[in-house]
């Protein structure tokens, strides 16, 4: 009987230490109420969201077509800023880029943003970019807006951020788990693959590699 217990105490803590790591592929369904691929993307500001106080000049980017990357290269997007249509692999080129798929509902997520936001600090001036990629589950896009809107304004998020649509996620293996990042270097390859949380330490570490 000992024994037992033994091994259903060892069980459980095992589930709560992967439940702390990473949140799984069930929660990271993106859920949308537009078509995929759409030319003219949702933009929303900060002060849109949801009333006047939201001052902040945060930004959230939907994502317009998308380009499934060739073996082990990133997958390319657009999406709309202001009147023009933007480009991931325009934006990256030449940079080593940090692209975080995560969701403000996820735990392991949400505590490892100050590390992101200290990491693109501490790479300011470099051939650096950092990217959120946020995996919601609102009923509608507005409603995804104003969540990671009220979420990067109240943390201080200080890199791009884009709603997550299928096709993206599809385009990069389907997320398992979130948080993944993904480390891409200056020609666009994907030269490591992380899921689950990380601190600032181990994402300096990653970038270093393929940052020279």
């Amino acid at each position: 009987m000992e024994k037992i217990k033994s091994f259903l105490l060892l069980v459980l803590a095992s589930f709560l230490l992967l439940t702390n790591y990473a949140c799984t592929k069930e929660k990271a369904d993106v859920k949308q109420d537009n078509p995929m691929n759409q030319d003219n993307p949702h933009e929303m500001l900060a002060s849109n969201a949801a009333g006047a106080d939201n001052t902040a000049n945060v930004k959230v980017y939907t994502i317009g077509t998308v380009t499934k990357g060739k073996s082990g290269k990133a997958s390319d997007f657009t999406w709309t800023e202001g009147s023009s249509v933007q480009k991931f692999s325009e934006l990256t080129k030449g940079k080593v880029v940090l692209l975080n798929f995560w969701g403000t509902w996820c735990p392991p997520c949400r505590h490892e943003i100050p590390d992101l936001i200290q990491t693109n600090k501490d790479l300011q001036g470099k051939d650096f970019i950092l990217i959120g990629i946020a995996l919601e589950k609102g009923e509608s896009i507005d409603d995804n807006l104003k969540t990671v809107i009220n979420f990067a304004q109240d943390k201080g998020i200080n890199y791009y951020l884009f709603l997550g649509n299928k096709d993206l996620v599809e385009a990069y293996g389907g997320i398992p788990a979130v948080p993944s990042t993904y480390i891409i270097d200056k020609h666009g390859k994907i030269s490591e693959t992380i899921v689950g949380m990380r601190d600032k330490a181990d994402f300096i570490e990653s970038i270093n590699r393929v940052l020279k």
